[in-house]
Formats: C-alpha cells, structure tokens, sequence
C-alpha cells in the first residue's frame, strides 16, 4: 500500500455508532377512526412493505461506506495500512486481545510502539520530504539506504519474520513517497528536461527561468543594455543518473553498518562514486570537493551512530 506523506499528522477517524433519540408524535384518533375500515382493506402487510421498500434491514453492515476491513463490536479490528508506523499519533483500533493489525499482520502495543519510535526516527533522519527539500540530493538517496539499512537490523533482531516483512515494506513505501512527491513537486513547477551537457549526464532536470525574473537580476547587476532573453534553465539539484543512483542505495542499504571497518570503506566508496557528479555540477575546486564530501561524510556518520543508538535502546528489555 502506497504512503500519503500529506497525511502522516492528520488525527484518526473511527466509525462511531450513532444512537439517534426517538421521535414522539400526537395521534388524531378521531380522523383515525373514521379511515380505519379504509385503511386496513388497502394496506399490506407493513414489515413486507418495508422490505420491497429497501427501508427494513435485519442486521446493519459497514460493507460499502468506505470502511472495509474494520468490524463493529466486541473483538472490533482495523488492518492498517504501512503509514501507521510513520503517522503523528498512535492508531486507536484494537483487536479483543488489545493488539493491532497492520499489513495483515498483528503487532502488541509494545511491538508497534517500538516498531513506530524507530521507523520515525529513521524518516526523520534523511534529509528531504514534507518541510524539507523536495529535491532529492545524491547525499539523501545515501540517507534513504541507511534508514532503509537500519530498520532491517532492528527487525531481524527484535520481530518475527512476517513481522520484519511488514516493516521493511514499510520503510521502502516510506521512500518510494519521497521520490514520488519529488516527482509531483518538479511537475507542478514546470520543471523540464535539460539534456546535452555534462551536468545534465547527472542532473538532467531544470526549472525555466522567466523574463521578469531575467530582468530582475539585469536590474540588480547593474546591466543596461536591454531586458535578458526569457526561457533561459537553471538547473536543479535534483540526482537523475539512475545508474549512480542505484549503486548509492546498494551500498549504504546493504553495508553492515555495526561494524566500523566497513563503514570507513563505505564513505570511501561514496567519495568515488559522487565526485564526478558533484564537478559536473559546478566544477569544483579540490578545496570545495573536500569540504562538500566531508559534511556529506559526517553526516553519514552520524545518521548511522543515532540509528544504531535507537536500535539498541529498544533492544533492551526493562521489563521485570
């Protein structure tokens, strides 16, 4: 199931039952002793009436009013859908036992607690989405590979094997949302193509840039000699190389990120990997090249230590 990252901070809706108050009504009996002898050699039996009526039901069903999947009464259930691990509040609907269902598979409070603590600090960790940057940076598909890296140690370590699946799922649904919300955002700005140069081999999408804009900037830099032309493309920061792409999340999503060794090897890699995409860019100096992997470096770095710190946090049993 798709996540809606919109939704993430909405609050909860659950089918209440409506207990409505009964009507009274005054009867005039003396207009229905007149009719009475009428009345009872016309009409039908009422309850067959009502059944060719559709207005007589002998059970009520939520089947059809948009919420499949929930039950009404005593042992009352919800399937949730994947975004409950990343949604601003804990979901409200139980089983009998207290326990919920999320993916077709059921979790206790303290599994999805714990499950939901760790997945949202995961979110949190990379860098782009709802209140961020919409673009999605080289450094950030990194950043997803480690969330994505992270939620796996902890459910090996900490869930049932159809539990880890749901999870997991989750956490790729939770990435597949940035990268289509990414989609969505450069549509509706009119972003476009940009092929034919060397930045566009790794950053082939660009915003066109319109005339008062143009002028706005001759204005300021002092130019006198005419508006500047409209139509000109600045291009975006957003990582387009599929290829790169894909070798950055293999690498941060499938690196052993408990043993430093292999992080050190890690960053060493992605240094290689991103230099020629971040010189295509903007042709950088050795200086600014350095001082640009090394925050993407330390950022790595410290991604991996808090998320390994929430993992072992809730690997601890406090319980007596």
């Amino acid at each position: 199931m798709s996540i809606n990252l919109y939704t993430l901070n909405t609050t909860e809706i659950i089918p209440q039952r409506v207990n409505n108050e009964p009507y009274t009504y005054k009867i005039n009996q003396s207009a229905l002793k007149e009719k009475w002898d009428e009345m009872k050699a016309s009409s039908k039996n009422l309850v067959e009436e009502s059944k060719q009526n559709g207005s007589y039901r002998e059970s009520v069903s939520l089947e059809g009013a948009g919420l499949e999947g929930i039950k009404a009464g005593k042992g009352a259930y919800c399937n949730y859908s994947n975004d409950v691990f990343f949604r601003k509040d804990m979901p409200l609907v139980t089983d009998s036992n207290g326990n919920y269902t999320v993916g077709g598979e059921t979790f206790t409070k303290e599994e999805l607690e714990e499950c939901r603590s760790v997945m949202k600090a995961a979110a949190d960790s990379i860098g782009c989405g709802i209140g961020k940057n919409t673009n999605i940076s080289y450094r950030n598909y990194a950043e997803m590979g480690i969330a994505t890296n992270a939620v796996r140690e902890y459910a090996s370590q900490n869930l049932t094997e159809k539990q880890a699946a749901v999870v997991n799922k989750a956490m790729q649904d939770y990435n597949d949302a940035l990268v289509q919300l990414e989609k969505d955002t450069l549509a509706r700005n009119g972003a476009v193509q940009v092929t034919g140069t060397k930045a566009s081999e790794y950053y082939g999408m660009g915003q066109p840039i319109s005339k008062e804009v143009l002028d706005q900037v001759r204005s300021t830099m002092g130019v006198t000699d005419g508006a500047l032309m409209g139509g000109m493309i600045s291009p975006t920061n957003s990582a387009t190389n599929k290829d790169l792409i894909s070798k950055i999340n293999d690498a941060f999503a499938n690196t052993d990120i408990t043993d430093k060794s292999s992080v050190d090897e890690l960053m060493e890699k992605y240094k290689k990997l991103v230099t020629p995409a971040y010189m295509a860019y903007g042709n950088y100096g050795s200086s600014d090249l350095a001082r640009m992997l090394g925050q993407d470096i330390s950022g790595f770095r410290s991604q991996i230590s808090n998320m390994l710190n929430a993992i072992k946090y809730h690997a601890m049993d406090y319980r007596v």
